[in-house]
């Protein structure tokens, strides 16, 4: 019976080796599959940050780009601090939202600052992925609240045209059949010289469904003025285009592209939304035109989603180009839309 004891003893202990070795494989093998399901929830947590950090750019990225915008452009622009534009700061953002915006500093426009600021002519602190300059970034950012448009929608492949009429140098009736023949609609900023010299080409504007926007009485640098002076630059235009075409004015264009926050907040209580832009040229000197191929490669290497392009009016290459800077627009992609006036 020992004998059978000890052997029964030794049996149960082999069982017992063979029985823990088998679990230990389980073990191995329950192991070697949980890495691949934490994997796939990891990567599920990285595509949706992924996608966060996408939606937060289109809304965050916010800064300045090209040309004062009219006739007499000075080169007096403000450049964004290099610091505050790189892409993977912006991406770095909190996801958009659209909290509400303090407007209490409507109620003292007198005590903001009325420091000159303006656009510049190139993208000095490099381009995103998009291409979009990331100078606009911060322009949106630091300006947006009163009402201020330096860039539009990046998630969309659509641009927006302006163009800017101090007065008639004898292109805008061929300009506005290139736009009738392309199925284009623009912005035209007028000066009260254009309005009071061609009433008939305005008019043909608002039929045609162009949007119609103000650009100020003399063509002066808004923040050089007193306020009850810019109040009269804007309020004198709308009230002539009102009275004259029967058309409500709700976009205007700081001359020169010089704007302060003081006369941004004064514009935006007058109702208007101000428009910048994110491409521009040195299209304004009649007596010096851009070369045409060149200035067509131009605005079309530096097209993005959003863009406001700024052109003038009073030149000749603009005018030659317009077809074919439209056609060029459309084979990349991009299309033309109307311009949101609210």
């Amino acid at each position: 019976m020992t004998k059978l004891k000890r052997n029964a003893v030794i049996g149960l202990v082999l069982c017992s080796v063979l029985a823990l070795g088998g679990c230990g494989n389980a073990n191995n093998e329950q192991s070697s599959t949980t890495p691949s399901v934490s994997s796939d929830s990891a990567a599920a947590a990285e595509s949706t940050t992924s996608s966060s950090e996408s939606a937060s750019q289109s809304a965050s990225e916010l800064t300045p780009q090209e040309t004062p915008s009219t006739e007499f452009v000075s080169d007096s622009s403000t450049p964004a601090p290099a610091e505050s534009v790189s892409e993977s700061s912006i991406q770095a953002e909190t996801p958009p939202s659209t909290p509400a915006v303090d407007k209490s500093y409507l109620n003292n426009i007198p005590a903001l600052p009325n420091k000159s600021g303006g656009c510049g002519f190139s993208a000095a602190n490099g381009r995103d992925s998009k291409n979009v300059p990331n100078d606009m970034y911060w322009y949106v950012k630091k300006y947006g609240k009163y009402n201020a448009d330096f860039l539009q929608d990046t998630n969309k492949n659509v641009i927006y045209l302006t163009m800017d009429e101090g007065y008639e140098a004898g292109y805008t009736p061929t300009i506005l059949d290139t736009l009738k023949e392309k199925n284009v609609k623009a912005v035209f900023f007028l000066t009260k010289q254009f309005i009071d010299s061609d009433p008939q080409l305005v008019q043909r504007m608002i039929d045609e469904g162009h949007v119609i926007g103000n650009h100020t009485v003399s063509h002066k640098a808004m923040p050089t003025l007193s306020l009850e002076q810019q109040t009269a630059e804007i309020t004198t235009i709308n009230n002539i285009i009102k009275d004259q075409f029967g058309y409500d004015v709700k976009l205007f264009r700081f001359p020169e592209g010089e704007f302060s926050e003081q006369s941004l907040a004064l514009a935006e209580s007058l109702g208007m939304r101000s428009v910048f832009w994110s491409f521009a040229h040195k299209d304004f000197d009649r007596e010096a035109q851009p070369d045409p191929t060149a200035s067509l490669q131009k605005c079309l290497n530096e097209v993005h989603p959003g863009a406001i392009y700024l052109l003038h009016a009073v030149s000749s290459t603009n005018t030659q180009i317009l077809g074919d800077f439209i056609d060029g627009v459309r084979a990349k992609g991009f299309e033309f839309g109307v311009y949101p006036v609210q």
